[in-house]
């Protein structure tokens, strides 16, 4: 039988990150996501006609 162990101080692991750090780190990522996805969410807004808003608030009061 072979006995395998994994050193707690294992090269393979990156030094911890400072909280403050990984906060910001986040933070800039949300912040480049949001921007690569704004333009299609731009497209995503709507400009209703009266007359659409007209029907939908007489389709409310009915129900």
């Amino acid at each position: 039988m072979v006995k395998t162990s994994t050193s707690p101080n294992s090269v393979n692991f990156s030094s911890p990150v400072p909280a403050e750090q990984a906060v910001e780190q986040a933070n800039d990522q949300d912040e480049m996501f949001y921007n690569n996805i704004k333009p299609q969410l731009d497209q995503l807004i709507k400009d209703p006609s009266n007359e659409t808003i007209e029907k939908i608030l007489a389709y409310a009061k009915t129900k």
